[in-house]
This record gives C-alpha cells, sequence and structure tokens, in this order.
C-alpha cells in the first residue's frame, strides 16, 4: 500500500498531460516519497493514450489506467482507485486551473483527519478567474446545492480534490454518478453521512478558452439538473 494515490483525471488533454505530470512530480518530490501518480486515462482521442503509455513507461511512479471508451470523471476515478491501494486518494484537474502551490495543504488536511478536502474558488480569500457567464452559472449551481442539501459547501465541482481511504470505500458503494455530477453527489453524501469535511480558498484560473460554448453549458445544466433530482430522491 502507498500512501498517496495522486491522480489525473483525463480525457483529451494532450496539450496538458506532459507538464501536469512533471509539475506534480516536482510537487510530491518535495512532499513524500510513498507516492504514485496515476493517469485515469478515459477513452481520449487526441493521444492522450500515447502519451499516458510513454510517461509511464519512463517513471516507475507512474501509472497509466486506460478506458477503452469514455466512463466520465466520476466513473474513471473510481475505476483507477480501485486498481492502486493506498492511504490518501486526491485528484486534480489535467489543466492545472487550480494552484498547485495547494496542493501540500489539500494532503495535510486528510493527514489531519479530515475524511475530504476540497479547493474553492468562491469561498472568502480565494481568486477565480474564469468567463462570466461560466463563473454565474456555477455560483448559482452551487447556491442551489447548498440550499436543497445544506451541506455548507461552497464549490462542489472544483477538480482538486482529496480522500481519505474509508471515504474512498464509502463512495465506491454509494456513488451512482459516473460524470461531472461525481463531486457534488460525493460531498453531499460525506455531509449527510457526517464524515468530516474541509473547503479552502484556492486560486484558480480558467485554461481550456476563455469563452463558455452555450452547448457546452446546456449539456451542462442537463447532466447536473438530472443529477439534483436523482440525489434528492434518495436523501
Amino acid at each position: 500500500m502507498v500512501r498517496l494515490v495522486a491522480t489525473l483525471p483525463c480525457h483529451n488533454d494532450a496539450k496538458f498531460l506532459e507538464e501536469a505530470v512533471s509539475t506534480l512530480k516536482r510537487k510530491l518530490s518535495l512532499m513524500r516519497n510513498d507516492y504514485v501518480i496515476v493517469i485515469a486515462e478515459d477513452g481520449s482521442t487526441d493521444g492522450s493514450d500515447a502519451i499516458s503509455r510513454r510517461l509511464a513507461s519512463q517513471e516507475s511512479s507512474v501509472i497509466h489506467i486506460h478506458a477503452d471508451n469514455k466512463l466520465g470523471r466520476g466513473r474513471a476515478l473510481m475505476n483507477a482507485w480501485s486498481k492502486v491501494d493506498g492511504e490518501i486518494y486526491a485528484y486534480v484537474d489535467c489543466d492545472l486551473a487550480t494552484d498547485m502551490r495547494f496542493y501540500p495543504q489539500l494532503i495535510r488536511y486528510i493527514d489531519d483527519g479530515y475524511d475530504l478536502a476540497t479547493g474553492s474558488r468562491y469561498t472568502i480569500g480565494s481568486n477565480c478567474k474564469r468567463p462570466i457567464l461560466r463563473r454565474f452559472s456555477s455560483i448559482v449551481y452551487n447556491s442551489i446545492i447548498r440550499l436543497l442539501f445544506s451541506d455548507g459547501v461552497y464549490d462542489h465541482q472544483c477538480g482538486f480534490k482529496a480522500f481519505s481511504r474509508r471515504m474512498v470505500e464509502f463512495i465506491s458503494r454509494e456513488c451512482r454518478s459516473d460524470d461531472w455530477f461525481w463531486d457534488t453527489e460525493a460531498i453531499v453524501l460525506a455531509r449527510s453521512n457526517r464524515f468530516k469535511i474541509k473547503e479552502f480558498p484556492v486560486i484558480w484560473e480558467e485554461k481550456k478558452g476563455k469563452r463558455t460554448p452555450l452547448k457546452r453549458l446546456i449539456k451542462d445544466v442537463w447532466i447536473h439538473g438530472g443529477g439534483i433530482i436523482r440525489l434528492l430522491k434518495r436523501i
């Protein structure tokens, strides 16, 4: 068993992947020796698979887990984590939108006894740079979740999270979402089952484009709206 499973969920992130692995490795080398970097490569079609295989062949600390067909971020993470035995499981988005200076802090919260730690773009002390429409829709979404489920969390979707082993075991049984709603479901279920959660401010900058396509926004509304309805039926 390794101490830390540092994960990069990857779907068509070829332009970010090598830098993400390099940055994560540098950060981890300063923190602890007992870790693996897992690339949870999720049915990519842009060459991410080939890059992941090469990186894994060059570095013994890098593991590549491939899915032939797109599973969705939540399912891809759980699939990867089921194959690696660790004490702490963490993931950051491949584009490193969250400033990596906060990575040691993320892991430290789990060491300190929290079951789930998550970066936040919307709490006091945070700094978030993203398109206005995307920022507005995200704040509205998070406000709805906070109102409906009373979980006290201001940013459910930030791709900068860490989990204790017992938290991962719990969500592997209880989370039913495969896609982007998985983060929200994990937090809501963790809060309702009295796991310890820490949300802390981070610096975050949009890396995948300064404009949000309307088609993407509509798709997100559909995914998260359906997820909310299903979760309300369970809780």
